[in-house]
């Protein structure tokens, strides 16, 4: 089984699908664990459920939680942290476990994996689990789609190929090129509806800027999707000039978000983590090189 973050994003899910795919070809059954539907995948889970051959492919913690042997292996993408899985329980019910991961560490870490792939320079889960299958064995066949979700997470982490970039980043991006990804199919994955583009434009409109380079505002309304409008108005504040860090705040109704996103020399996530002791959701991203990435809940 292949678990993402919580909230997941197509980052996970891209990366979830080419595990599925590596694990198919070694003739094993595999699922992958998604509860999210929200604005984040919306558009490209409307486009996985129109294939008939993920029908069973996708599951709830329900159906996870009863697939459960002790042969079960079960792949962690896209996060490291133990309170920030799709589902915690199976962390518990589960022996034998990996991880794959881009983000820095944090102290609320899995620490009973069997193994780790743990790359903080990569520029996301899509691009290790990209190389995984580029070089694991010359037998796996992507689908377009399993492609196109891979390309279309390493280009939502990397800001389309703007930030946190390398070589290797754009080696397993020509790798996956090979398949025929319709471009323009990935970018209507990331379009908002009016009212969301309305909504995070009112949040940016509405952002105070701090020493001249933070660009700090708040999403007011009661919201469930509070934590995804707070992340893109958060990545909108960096595109203003001058600014280079920016925190955005939620109410998802039983606790508060914070979105802070960099492109400078500040690491949000150092910023956040101090907050740590206060029952508050964050996600960030430092989008330079050397400032890894990183999401969490405490």
């Amino acid at each position: 089984m292949i678990m993402g973050h919580l909230n997941g994003d197509i980052d996970s899910i891209g990366s979830s699908l080419g595990l599925y795919r590596f694990a198919k070809t070694l003739n094993k059954d595999a699922y992958v664990i998604n509860t999210t539907k929200g604005l984040a995948l919306g558009n490209f889970i409307d486009a996985l459920e129109k294939q008939e051959q993920y029908k069973d492919v996708i599951i709830d913690k329900n159906e996870a939680l009863g697939k459960v042997s002790p042969d079960t292996l079960l792949i962690v993408t896209d996060t490291h942290k133990k309170n920030y899985v799709e589902v915690p329980e199976l962390l518990e019910e589960t022996e034998n476990i990996v991880i794959i991961d881009h983000h820095r560490k944090s102290a609320d870490y899995i620490e009973n994996a069997i193994l780790t792939f743990h790359e903080a320079y990569a520029s996301s889960a899509s691009e290790l689990v990209t190389e995984i299958i580029e070089y694991g064995t010359n037998d796996i066949v992507l689908e377009q789609l399993e492609a196109e979700s891979l390309y279309a997470g390493i280009m939502v982490d990397t800001k389309n190929f703007t930030f946190k970039t390398g070589v290797r980043t754009f080696e397993a991006a020509a790798y996956l090129r090979k398949y025929g990804i319709d471009i323009i199919r990935v970018k209507k994955w990331f379009q908002s509806d009016l009212n969301s583009y309305n909504v995070i434009a009112d949040i940016v409109k509405k952002a105070e800027i701090i020493n001249d380079s933070i660009g700090i505002s708040e999403y007011e309304e009661k919201d469930k999707n509070a934590n995804l409008i707070c992340a893109k108005a958060a990545d909108e504040l960096l595109t203003i000039s001058n600014i280079t860090a920016s925190f955005v705040m939620g109410n998802l109704g039983d606790k508060i978000c914070i979105s802070g996103r960099s492109i400078g020399d500040i690491n949000v996530q150092v910023i956040l983590e101090k907050l740590r002791r206060r029952r508050t959701y964050y996600t960030c991203r430092s989008t330079t090189r050397g400032n890894d990435n990183g999401r969490g809940k405490t």
